[in-house]
């Protein structure tokens, strides 16, 4: 593999970097194993139709808390040697890249290994880490998601390192726990890797495709593709999908509507029940609460935005 090595002075220079190539965070994406964003978000964000990623919390909060993760593991195993990477390394005949948060060595393993840090929500890790949620955090049988594996496996490839490990520190509000996970190299799931990143380049990028939409994930990718209208009139009178998702959009609405009155007279008989009483308790054990709660006043500034209606004709020219 034609592999480079090039150091990272800044955040900035890294994300440039990221654009030409697929990488190890994204792998999961292209191997439709899930992930940040859906197949045609990632399309976008190659070819520059949407921003990347904005830096939300949870990314900083993995930023600001990776070296507390590298800390975590080398109070738990000592004997670990660590380096942190900065560095960019990518192979650009496949064009598939990763940025590795740490090198190490250990007296169990040979040669060095990837090291790759995540910070998790003790409810995150409950729901998506561990194979009973009702188990312990600290020590319950645990495997970790799938695009974490596919990161993780994709940096041992790169860098050609015989061993890697997910170094997870779960967060909560008053404590912290500390899960290590072994990430074997794995041969067919390195040729899969390959293939679907050649075949995401080759398909979408290369062509200047896009992925079909992820109808549940990919709302804000079409209005941020489409902001505005120009006022002409598409004809869909040939498409039978279209006319049956307005059919389907209009049970929908009026199964919604039918709901949120049943839910609007769930909630009054309960409240009628509970009266002037802020707590009910129930029989299993559950309780009511129905507590005053004291709003500010805010102001919301104007925006514009456009509003999906079902006509019966179409309008007259104007």
């Amino acid at each position: 593999m034609p592999i480079e090595r090039v150091p990272i002075e800044s955040r900035t220079d890294w994300l440039a970097m990221r654009s030409g190539f697929i990488g190890a965070s994204e792998v999961s994406t292209v191997c439709g194993e899930g992930g940040y964003a859906s197949a045609a978000v990632l399309f976008a964000e190659k070819k520059g139709l949407r921003p990347p990623q904005q830096d939300t919390g949870p990314m900083r909060r993995g930023r600001w808390l990776e070296t507390g993760t590298l800390d975590a593991l080398l109070e738990d195993h000592p004997d670990w040697q660590i380096k942190r990477a900065k560095v960019h390394v990518r192979d650009t005949e496949l064009r598939l890249a990763c940025t590795p948060d740490a090198f190490a060595t250990r007296p169990d393993r040979d040669g060095f290994g990837i090291v790759q840090c995540k910070a998790v929500s003790r409810m995150a890790f409950r729901q998506k880490w561990l194979d009973d949620p009702q188990s312990r955090i600290d020590s319950g049988d645990a495997t970790p998601p799938a695009p974490y594996r596919l990161q993780t496996l994709t940096e041992e490839m790169l860098n050609e390192c015989p061993w890697g490990a997910l170094a997870v520190l779960v967060v909560g509000e008053h404590d912290c726990d500390f899960r290590l996970f072994d990430v074997e190299r794995n041969a067919a799931l390195e040729d899969r890797i390959r293939y679907c990143v050649s075949e995401f380049w080759h398909t979408y990028l290369d062509l200047n495709i896009m992925p079909p939409l992820d109808f549940e994930r990919d709302a804000e990718l079409v209005k941020e593709l489409y902001p505005r209208d120009d006022g002409t009139i598409i004809d869909l009178r040939s498409n039978n999908r279209a006319l049956a998702a307005v059919d389907e959009l209009i049970e929908t609405q009026a199964a919604c509507k039918r709901m949120q009155r049943q839910e609007s007279a769930l909630k009054t008989e309960l409240t009628a029940l509970l009266a002037e009483h802020t707590f009910g308790e129930l029989a299993d054990g559950r309780c009511l609460s129905w507590k005053t709660q004291h709003r500010k006043a805010y102001a919301v500034e104007a925006s514009d935005f456009r509003v999906l209606r079902i006509l019966k004709a179409k309008p007259e020219d104007e």
